[in-house]
Formats: structure tokens, sequence, C-alpha cells
């Protein structure tokens, strides 16, 4: 299986090793912020990373968001699209998909909006976002005016973190798209760190308002912010995750902002929402502080049947993780779990929850990296560039840091921001690929070998969306029961593999299987077997195949 991921994977099956192979990947890619001097605000928050089969070959695929030159220097750089080998290597096929983007990138989506079989891609970006259409022959078209999703109708510039999600349950993919600070072409540039000439906090700009779009399912959306219950012209959205956190069937969103109290959309399946941060017990952190909230990740750490929720902070601040309570509300533990001091001296952005080992409990990866290059010079011990951080989940409500143990620590320092978690050489164990400010990306492979077992489900929705965003599968296995909820978006300004990874520890049969559809469709399969590639079509009885395609000869890099 795929030479060089094989290479890289440790010859000890145990404990999981991680290994960077971006090189040996072929990934090229390198994040351009695009600053002429000092930074200012906006090129300190890319880049996002998202990751889709787009071509349907059973392989995912990875696109980079890029920055811009915004002063006319003649710099040419733009996003990139990288198709899957097959064999542990990438191919850049940007020019001949036709998607580097058309403004300065900050975050990506992937979503079949038009359910045709092929993912569609989303790029926001400082100024107009756009759309691009998969033709379904590794080409794409720019569709932004005639789907009507530039973003620019509340006079929104900066704009951050989006997801696809079917909030009406119509069977077409919604759109959210996050809009960040007030920064126009007149706004303050530069501010002082401790007397060193540094960019801006976000507390220097008003705030802009975020977008909800309704899928028309003619190719075009509708903005529905308003109409909605959700127009926040104050907000400083960073990132957004949607899911359905009271288990009442329709989703809800999950908002963070930078300096404000998050969000939390609930879902009053009218086609309104109503804002419940604070009641829901998420709003701030436990001690009542606002968070400088970057990423959103949703996942039942504890297997109990209810999702739990994972938002990154500020170095010094720590992240935060809060328990559902299963009654509408969460109970922050981020303490009690083992997660407060070992992520108090880091600035944490994107990642979240995932199962590493496959023991069939959510792990935890965070990206690091501060958004003040000049911070070294006001406070020597706080650096720039940081170590990435995993945590391993006990099993008992508590999460131990194996950042070192599992090669993360080995890894270089970098300004880490966007992650996105899929198992690129479909061995069953998920890989990460995390987006560096100014930098290179890191691919790390996950050596997996280690005895665990694992299944895998990608759901292909009829009546619901084709990408089955808002399904829930449960499997039962062994002694433990887990779901996973298909959704877009989520992580910092990303998105990952929409199919649903289950580690299964020493089970060699999953009992059940079950899959809750937006559609209301009920599915359940028996005695299936483990170490497969299952697809799952609504209302079809029998279970499927993933089809993986073979290894490609590919042009040389």
């Amino acid at each position: 299986m795929a030479a060089l991921f094989s290479l890289a994977a440790s010859a000890q099956s145990n404990p999981i090793q991680f290994t960077d192979v971006t090189a040996a990947a072929g990934i090229k890619f390198v994040h351009f912020k695009g600053n002429e001097g000092t930074s200012i605000n906006r090129e300190e928050f890319g880049p996002g990373v998202c990751v889709a089969d787009f071509d349907g070959d059973g392989w995912q695929d990875i696109y980079f968001v890029n920055g811009r030159d915004l002063y006319n220097r003649g710099i040419s750089v733009h996003n990139a699209l990288y198709r899957n080998n097959r064999d542990g290597t990438f191919t850049d096929v940007t020019d001949k998909a036709g998607v580097p983007g058309t403004g300065y990138g900050l975050g990506c989506v992937w979503g079949d909006y038009d359910n045709d079989g092929f993912p569609d891609l989303f790029v926001t970006q400082y100024g107009r976002n756009v759309l691009y259409h998969n033709n379904g022959d590794g080409t794409f078209t720019d569709v932004t005016d005639k789907a009507g999703v530039a973003g620019l109708e509340f006079g929104t510039l900066f704009h951050s973190g989006a997801t696809f999600f079917d909030y009406d349950r119509d069977g077409k993919i919604d759109l959210y798209v996050g809009g960040y600070v007030a920064l126009g072409p007149d706004s303050k540039r530069y501010c002082s760190l401790g007397g060193v000439r540094s960019s801006c906090p976000p507390q220097a700009y008003g705030g802009s308002p975020d977008i909800l779009y309704h899928n028309n399912g003619d190719g075009t959306f509708t903005n529905v912010t308003k109409a909605a219950k959700i127009y926040q012209p104050e907000g400083k959205n960073l990132s957004v995750g949607a899911g359905d956190y009271d288990n009442d069937g329709w989703p809800d969103i999950f908002v963070a902002n930078d300096g404000l109290y998050a969000y939390l959309y609930h879902n009053e399946h009218n086609g309104t929402f109503t804002e419940v941060g604070l009641p829901a017990g998420m709003a701030v952190a436990g001690q009542g502080q606002i968070m400088a909230a970057m990423c959103i990740s949703l996942g039942d750490y504890d297997n109990d049947g209810w999702l739990d929720l994972y938002i990154s902070d500020f170095q010094k601040s720590s992240d935060h993780l809060w328990h559902n309570s299963g009654k509408g509300y969460f109970d922050e533990v981020s303490g009690p779990a083992g997660i407060t001091v070992p992520t108090r001296e880091v600035l944490s952005f994107g990642g979240g929850f995932f199962d590493y080992d496959n023991d069939g409990w959510l792990d935890l990866f965070i990206a690091n990296g501060h958004v003040y290059p000049e911070v070294e010079q006001v406070t020597p011990e706080i650096h720039y560039k940081q170590i990435n951080t995993l945590f391993h989940n006990e099993g008992n409500g508590k999460f131990v840091e194996t950042t070192r143990q599992a090669g993360i620590g080995a890894q270089k320092p970098y300004v880490g921001r966007g992650v996105a978690f899929a198992d690129f050489d479909n061995d069953g164990f998920i890989d990460l690929v995390v987006g560096n400010n100014g930098d290179p990306p890191l691919l790390l492979h996950n050596s997996g070998n280690n005895g665990n077992h694992f299944i895998n489900f990608k759901l292909v929705g009829v009546k619901s969306n084709r990408d089955a965003m808002g399904a829930k599968v449960r499997v039962v296995a062994g002694a433990i029961s887990q779901i996973r909820e298909i959704a877009g978006g989520g992580s910092y300004l990303s998105q990952s593999d929409l199919r649903a990874n289950f580690g299964l520890g020493k089970a060699t049969r999953a009992e059940t299987v079950e899959v809750q559809w937006p559609s209301g469709q009920h599915q359940v399969f028996r005695n299936v077997e483990v170490d497969k590639f299952y697809l799952i079509e609504e209302g079809r009885q029998e279970i499927g195949q993933q089809q993986l395609r073979a290894p490609v000869h590919h042009e040389k890099h």
C-alpha cells in the first residue's frame, strides 16, 4: 500500500506515530500571507485547507487556500488543488481544474449543492467570495454571480469560516458564511504591541454580519439572514460548525467569535433560529470570560450519544471543552478533562476531534501559532511559531497529552491555522493536513498498524442532500456505542473528509450500524464486517462497497 506513506510509517506498531510526508508526497504549495513589512490583521488569519474526493475515485484530494499581493508588487500566487494519486503522492491540478481563487483567500468548504454527485467548492475571501461548480470532468466553472453568493450585500469584506448544511431539510444544502472584523480600505492598519508596531487586535474594529444563503434548487441561492433571524451586524466570526446538539433531528449552528460571545443558533424547524449561546452555557468560558474563539469542533468524546463541543482560545487563556448534558445546555469540563494546563502556553487555531488510534474514543489535535510576529520582541518566552498539540482520550472523561509520544512534538514549529482530517491512503487510520501561515503546509501520516480495527462509511443521500450532511451514524461494536454526524465546515476555515470513520479497538464485528437521515428515513444494518469501506445509499437495504480505484501512473512533479 502507498509506498511513500508506508516508508514513513514507524516500524514499531505501538504507539501510533505521525510523520511529516509533505515533501515526499509532492506537495510544493507555500502559503503567501501578502504582508509588506509589518503585517496587518488580515494577513495573520489564513489559511484554511479543505478535503474532498473531487473526481470520484474514492481517494481524498486537498485544496489549499492562499493569500494575494494586494500592494501592487507584481507578485503572482494562487490557491492550489492537489489530486491524490492513490500511491502516497499528490499532483497539483489547479490550472487544469481552473480553481486558482479570485482574491485574497481565507477559508474553503466543499459541498454538492446541486446533488449531481460531484462536490463543488466555495472559497471565502477578503472581498468577493467565489463558488466553483464541479463539472464532473476534472474542471470547474466560476458560478459566483449566477449563484448570488459573492457575499458583499451587507458590506462585509473580511469573510471567514463557512459551512454547507441543509438547515430546512429540503434535500438541498444551504450555505452559512461568517464575517470577521470590519477591516476596510480606510481602516486602521497598525497598532502597538508593548511599544512595538504590529497588526491590530479585533477590538480595534467593528464587526461584520454573517450571511445565511438558502439553496433554491436551480443553481441560485437567496440571502435569508434576516428572515432566519440570525443577522448579527457586530459579529466577529472566525469558524462555524453545524450540528444537531439536542438530537431533535435539525441542524443547529455554532459560531466562534473573536472577542465576543460565541453564538449558538438553535434551529426552530420553521426556517428560523434562536440564539441561545448564553443559556446553553457555551457563549463564554466557564468563569464567564469572553473567548478569542478560533476553532469549532463537535464530537461525542464520551460516547453517550450527544455531540460535545471544543473551542480553541488565545495563549494564556487555554482551550475549552464542553460536555453536552443532553438537556439543552453544556458544562465546561476543560480542567477536569486535562485540557486547561497543556493548552495555556500555546495560541490554538484549527483542529478538533478525531480517533487517531482507532480505539473507539475521540482524541484531539490542535494546530498552534501566534498572531503577532513581533510577540517575541515584547515577550521573549512566547513564540510566534509553535508546536501543535495532540491529546489521547482515555475513555474515562480525561485526555492525556501525547504530542511527544506520537511524533507531533518532533515536527518543526509553524504558525498553524486550518486543519483537516482525512484517511488519505485508505488504510483505515485518519491522517491530517495543517495549513500554515506564510509557510508550506504539514501533511502528517498516521502510522496505524496498532492492531485496532476500523469501519468506514460513505453516505449518499437520495431524498436527503446527496452529501448526507446532517445524517447521524451510530455504530455498536464490542461494548461501545459511537456516533458521527456528517458535517461540512468546522475546525478553522477548513473541512475534513465527509466519510464517517469509526475506530473499533479489538472488536471484529459491528453488531449494529444505524443511519438517521435528514429526510427522517432510518436504516439499520447488522453484523457488519470490520476493516472495510462501505457505501450506504439512502433507502437501499443492502450495504455496498466504496469504489476505491487503483493507483495511477502520474505525471512527474
